[in-house]
C-alpha cells in the first residue's frame, strides 16, 4: 500500500511539473508572438544576426575635430590635418606588421612605442600565439583631444578601420573571422618642439634605451648611460605616435 502511495506521489509530480512546463512554454511563445518571433529559434537567429551586425557594421568616430581645429592650428600654424591621419594608418599599420612578423618594425614612427609593442610581441612568442591583419582599410578619423604643454603638443585620435582577423596558438587557429572586423583604434601622438623643457617629464616622452630599455633622460645622448649601447639620433619635431589601443 506505502509503495502504491510513494508511485501516485511521483507521478503526480510528474504530471504537476509536466503541465508547468507546457504551462511556461505557452506563455513563453505567447511573449516571443508579441515580440514578433514565432518560436525560440527564430529568437536565437535573431541574437546570432544582431551579433554578426554589431562586428561588421562600421563603427562611428568619437571626437570634436571642428572644435579643436582651430586651436591646434593657432598654436601650430603648419599643421596638417590630412598628414597627421596618414601618420595614424602607416604607424597602426606598422604596428600590425611588428605583431604578424614577431619583430619590431624599423619604422621610426614607432620609438616611442617599441617598449610596448616589444613587450607584446614577446607574450605572443611565450605563448606561440601568432596573429594575422588581413586586407587592413581605414573608415575615417577624428580628433578626441588636445593639449599643449611642457613644450610637447599631444594629440588623440579616434580611427575607425576593418580588417580580417586571424589568431593561432600552437599552430591551430583559435579564431578567425569569416567577415571584416570592424574596430576603432584609439592613438596618441606627441610633437616636441621645446626639447629641453619635455625631457624633464619623462613619462611624458618616454624614450628608452633600445638595448636595456633603460629611460633615455636627454635627448641628445649617444649612448645609453646604463649599458653603453649607441643612441641613434631622435628628432621629435615631427609628430610620434605615443599611445594606442583598441576600443573592442
Amino acid at each position: 500500500m506505502n509503495l502504491l502511495i510513494f508511485f501516485a506521489i511521483i507521478i503526480g509530480v510528474i504530471i504537476f511539473l509536466s503541465l508547468m512546463f507546457v504551462n511556461l512554454k505557452l506563455k513563453l511563445l505567447s511573449f516571443l508572438r508579441k515580440l514578433g518571433f514565432s518560436n525560440l529559434d527564430s529568437l536565437i537567429n535573431e541574437i546570432k544576426k544582431g551579433e554578426i551586425e554589431a562586428k561588421t557594421n562600421k563603427k562611428h568616430v568619437n571626437g570634436m575635430t571642428k572644435l579643436l581645429l582651430p586651436k591646434i592650428t593657432k598654436d601650430f600654424p603648419n599643421f596638417s590635418e590630412s598628414e597627421l591621419y596618414t601618420k595614424v594608418e602607416t604607424s597602426l599599420l606598422a604596428i600590425f606588421n611588428s605583431i604578424e612578423n614577431k619583430k619590431l618594425d624599423k619604422c621610426d614612427e614607432l620609438i616611442l612605442v617599441r617598449e610596448k609593442l616589444k613587450k607584446e610581441i614577446e607574450d605572443y612568442k611565450t605563448n606561440n600565439i601568432n596573429i594575422r591583419y588581413d586586407d587592413v582599410k581605414f573608415h575615417e578619423h577624428a580628433i578626441k583631444y588636445y593639449t599643449n604643454k611642457n613644450g610637447a603638443m599631444n594629440i588623440s585620435i579616434s580611427s575607425s578601420l576593418e580588417y580580417y582577423y586571424t589568431k593561432e596558438k600552437d599552430g591551430k587557429v583559435i579564431e578567425k573571422s569569416d567577415y571584416k572586423v570592424q574596430n576603432r583604434y584609439t592613438t596618441e601622438f606627441i610633437y616636441v618642439f621645446d626639447p629641453n623643457v619635455a625631457v624633464k617629464n619623462q613619462a611624458l616622452i618616454g624614450i628608452n634605451c633600445p638595448n636595456c630599455g633603460a629611460p633615455v633622460k636627454k635627448l641628445g645622448h649617444k649612448k645609453c648611460e646604463f649599458c653603453g649601447s649607441s643612441l641613434e639620433d631622435i628628432n621629435l619635431k615631427s609628430w610620434h605616435i605615443s599611445s594606442y589601443k583598441a576600443d573592442y
